[in-house]
């Protein structure tokens, strides 16, 4: 009866006769609750999630997370990614970027710790603890030589040791199981108390374990469903079942894609904030983006402003294809302010997701 995706869910204008006197026309900031009854209050309910830094050059790199910065975009990386030396190094390999003007950084700190510096706990807006390793592009729980090259800040005509790839997770973890969890959280706590932090997963483990992540003490846990394909409506559902738990922290998401490897749209994602999910990742609608960066040039070395020359490069790239869906999203989270806010007129999907049968 219906595709793979949300399609099958509505989301609701008001009721007749109900008005709407005093609806701003852009959604209130995005408040992220902290350990302690503090909030973090972020411009929008998106993030970038796992930008492939490693593709650009460290100038073009930075110039494109200071761009999604300024447009209110929480974005995921470590300084060494973007060229940025921590101020205790000493070193002169690497090519010396000052650090992004706009900080919404999200820490994404690995199991291994490559590339990771002191800099980036001062910093970070968010702190990404990841326990669960994500495939590269050759299907490897591996990082590429190319992306070690980034994190070392190894000179392109020095050879790289370890071969192509160098596995995941094979270094000692910081957590050796979810009992350990909590010793952890406390101590990034201590290295940013200025930041929110999350840990994050993959979904194929989640239900099993969701009594124990229930009861971690995380500001929010992240679900890293991006490299899975899946029909829209049972994932939905485990979503519903996963946020009725008692004490589950919030839920970010970064969407899967659906069957044919349809990649959740700007109305999907708006339905799973309205099912419950706090923030989502806008990595499934980056793919022209990612392609158009690859062809903005270096900026001329003749040039006395290199940075307002990748501004004026990477600006229409933005405005073409990502800021119509950051502006589609805005407005649709403007029409979600009243109860209830989703329906379906397939009566078995509106009771298993408890929302409004449209239907008779």
């Amino acid at each position: 009866m219906f595709d793979g995706s949300l399609d099958a869910l509505c989301l609701l204008p008001p009721q007749f006769g109900c008005g709407r006197r005093g609806v701003p026309p852009t959604p209130p900031t995005f408040q992220v609750r902290r350990d302690g009854d503090s909030t973090i209050e972020l411009p929008t309910r998106l993030f970038l999630d796992e930008a492939p830094w490693h593709r650009w050059s460290s100038k073009i790199a930075k110039a494109f997370a200071e761009q999604l910065q300024q447009h209110g975009i929480l974005t995921s990386y470590l300084h060494s990614e973007l060229g940025v030396q921590d101020d205790g190094d000493d070193s002169q390999e690497s090519e010396e970027v000052e650090a992004p003007a706009h900080p919404l950084q999200m820490l994404p700190y690995r199991s291994e710790r490559y590339g990771l510096n002191a800099d980036d706990f001062d910093t970070a807006t968010a702190i990404d603890l990841r326990l669960s390793p994500l495939r590269d592009a050759s299907g490897r729980f591996a990082y590429s030589a190319e992306q070690i090259r980034r994190w070392e800040a190894t000179p392109e005509e020095q050879p790289l040791s370890g071969g192509g790839w160098v596995s995941a997770f094979t270094l000692p973890p910081d957590v050796l199981d979810l009992a350990n969890l909590q010793n952890k959280i406390q101590q990034l706590r201590s290295l940013a108390p200025q930041a929110a932090v999350l840990v994050s997963i993959t979904p194929e483990w989640l239900w099993e374990n969701r009594e124990t992540l229930g009861a971690i003490p995380a500001d929010a846990l992240l679900i890293r469903a991006g490299q899975v394909s899946v029909a829209g409506l049972p994932f939905a559902e485990l979503l519903h079942q996963l946020i009725r738990q008692p004490d589950i922290p919030p839920i970010w998401l970064s969407p899967p894609r659906w069957e044919q490897q349809r990649v959740a749209s700007v109305d999907d994602c708006v339905k799973l904030v309205s099912l419950g999910v706090s923030a989502i990742a806008i990595d499934g609608w980056m793919d022209e983006v990612f392609a158009a960066i690859d062809e903005v040039p270096e900026p001329s070395i003749y040039s006395g402003s290199p940075a307002s020359q990748l501004d004026h490069a990477i600006t229409p790239i933005l405005e073409e294809y990502l800021l119509p869906l950051v502006e589609r999203f805005t407005a649709l989270m403007t029409t979600i302010t009243h109860s209830p806010s989703l329906g379906s007129f397939d009566q078995a999907t509106a009771a298993r997701l408890d929302i409004l049968h449209l239907g008779r």
